[in-house]
């Protein structure tokens, strides 16, 4: 009985063990089966999705790189600056947190509002800017009472500086954040938060001077909070840019400048083609526009008349005025329309069909030859003269002279200016070429047009007897050799000895400008602005009466230093200046003088 009953239990045992068993093998199976997906046939599948949970890819801004001018001074260069954040969890009131900080540096009502609110959607452990680019004094009494402010934290940052402010603000430009058209440009790529150039040298060289980011490998966990840092690859700072311009004389000219409402001053090295100033006034602070808040200043820019952002000494034009008759000069020399000796005869008007085209002197010059018309800025030497050459052949010159061309430097909008010929008013304008339109060209008005930068690179070719200087504003340390305008060398000296007599002879346009410290050649230019009537005319002093501002003419001088062995050649425009005799010839012998006692 006893046995029966034990081989019953002992069997229902057994069934039950193996039940048992199976259902473990069952289990075991089942773990092993998963273990098997994830650790073998899944695991590059979960490797990934594992570093992507834990491990997070931090971009390191570059620093950008210096700008400087041709004696190394330092224009453009990056500031550590301080930011103050907030991090909400490391506070317990925010409200109270701000309202100690604003004891500090004051937080008004509507901000301190939008950083509660901010508080409320990020999560606890985010930095929530509240200042940028504190100044010393604020971040010292943050630092001293650090300790008893919950929640604060300072970072450091740096900031663009441009160490002149206005003096190089047209060359340089300025930085801001990227638009959505900037945003995939090839080296921002992954940077969205990087400043980039938007104007000048800083957006021309952006590839330069913005180097390449760096990257750190973070562990976050699954609220994103940073455990520790696993690698780090440093960024490398953008590489410098050198510019011909020189400190000195740039902010020497932008000085007399200032003396005036408008206007441009460039200076050329004629034996190298260095840019040594390109002054432009009105100027604007580029520290300003990159500052935020910034709105009043740019509204301020943006509504001034004088338009402040136009860098006039490649954007202006202007009509050239008398200097551009030294080109009519070469032309009428060198296709031999006159030589050294013809004469003509200047009563202080000249008649072309049923229209009477008059000297600026009412009652004439006398008898002019091509050196006495340049030396007194006889317009109707040049009236004359025209009429034989014909607009064709004088465009051609002046584009020989570097006038009508966009230059191979770095620097946008450059303007082309107007070289008129007869095809050019026939595709532009749709009709023929006037011959009156001819003597008015032949005086630089009319359809005449040339920037500043133009202007005084052709007086560089007329100074280096007909060197095709290129001009150049970036330092690359090449030695420049430039081709020769060997056509036109006998007629360019013949020009070149009118223009020492412009300066330093009496009767010269530009003798009260004469200078006992340098001995400069060069020839002043008077371009109207508005048509001048019969009856102001017949007044032998409409000249020197007061008129509104916008209504003078336009002041223009060239020129070059030293007269015997050339170095250096300038233009100077003045806007509603006057006459180029009283206003920018003045300013080139101030600039000359400075260039000659500096030795630049």
């Amino acid at each position: 009985m006893f046995y029966s009953d034990d081989k019953k239990q002992y069997t229902v045992l057994n069934r039950r063990t193996f039940f048992l068993y199976l259902l473990k093998l069952s289990l075991f199976s089942i773990v092993g089966w998963r273990l098997y997906n994830i650790q073998i046939k899944d695991s590059e599948k979960y490797k990934t999705l594992s570093k992507n949970n834990q491990i997070d890819i931090e971009i390191l801004y570059p620093l950008r790189g210096k700008i400087l001018d041709i004696n190394n001074n330092i224009l453009v260069s990056n500031k550590k600056v301080y930011d103050i954040y907030l991090i909400p969890e490391n506070t317990s009131n925010i409200n109270k947190t701000l309202n100690q900080i604003s004891k500090i540096i004051k937080i008004d009502f509507a901000k301190k509002m939008k950083i509660i609110e901010l508080s409320k959607k990020v999560k606890k452990f985010e930095k929530i800017k509240i200042f940028e680019n504190i100044n010393w004094s604020d971040l010292e009494r943050i630092e001293a009472n650090k300790l008893e402010i919950e929640g604060i934290f300072i970072s450091q940052d740096y900031m663009r500086v441009y160490n002149y402010g206005r003096i190089f603000s047209h060359l340089l430009g300025y930085i801001n954040k990227p638009n959505e058209n900037e945003i995939s440009l090839p080296f921002i790529t992954n940077m969205p938060d990087l400043d980039i150039g938007k104007e000048g040298l800083e957006k021309k060289f952006n590839p330069v001077l913005v180097g390449s980011a760096g990257q750190r490998e973070i562990e976050v966990n699954s609220s994103g909070r940073i455990i520790r840092e696993i690698s780090r690859l440093d960024s490398k700072q953008g590489k410098d840019v050198q510019v011909t311009l020189d400190l000195r004389l740039q902010e020497y000219s932008l000085n007399l400048l200032n003396s005036h409402r408008a206007g441009s001053i460039v200076v050329i090295n004629i034996e190298n083609g260095h840019v040594l100033c390109m002054a432009s006034t009105p100027s604007y602070d580029p520290n300003k526009i990159i500052k935020k808040p910034n709105k009043d200043y740019w509204n301020s820019i943006l509504q001034n008349k004088l338009s402040p952002l136009t860098f006039r000494s490649v954007q202006g034009l202007y009509a050239p005025g008398s200097t551009f008759k030294m080109i009519v000069a070469i032309a009428a020399l060198h296709f031999g329309v006159i030589n050294k000796s013809t004469n003509h005869f200047c009563n202080g008007k000249v008649s072309l069909g049923q229209r009477l085209y008059h000297c600026w002197k009412n009652n004439g010059h006398g008898n002019m030859n091509v050196d006495s018309a340049i030396q007194e800025s006889c317009d109707v030497f040049f009236y004359e003269i025209s009429k034989k050459i014909g607009i064709d052949r004088i465009a051609k010159v002046a584009k020989d002279f570097g006038l009508g061309k966009i230059y191979d430097i770095p620097l946008i909008n450059q303007k082309l200016g107007i070289v008129p010929s007869k095809d050019w008013k026939k595709q532009k304008i749709g009709e023929s070429w006037y011959p009156g339109e001819t003597l008015i060209s032949a005086i630089g008005q009319g359809f005449v047009l040339a920037n500043p930068l133009q202007l005084a690179n052709m007086t560089a070719i007329i100074a280096s007897e007909g060197n095709m200087i290129e001009p150049k504003i970036i330092n690359d340390k090449k030695i420049n050799s430039f081709d020769n305008l060997n056509k036109y060398n006998d007629a360019i000296k013949v020009v070149k000895n009118s223009m020492f007599k412009v300066v330093n002879e009496t009767g010269g346009t530009a003798f009260k400008s004469k200078s006992d410290e340098v001995i400069f050649s060069g020839k002043t230019g008077t371009s109207q602005v508005r048509r001048i009537t019969v009856a102001e005319r017949e007044s032998d002093d409409f000249r020197k009466k007061e008129i509104e501002w916008n209504k003078r003419d336009h002041a223009l001088f060239v020129g070059y230093m030293p007269h015997d062995k050339p170095k250096y050649a300038i233009s100077v425009v003045i806007e509603h200046g006057g006459s180029g005799a009283s206003t920018a010839a003045p300013i080139a012998k101030q600039v000359f003088q400075f260039i000659n006692k500096f030795e630049l």
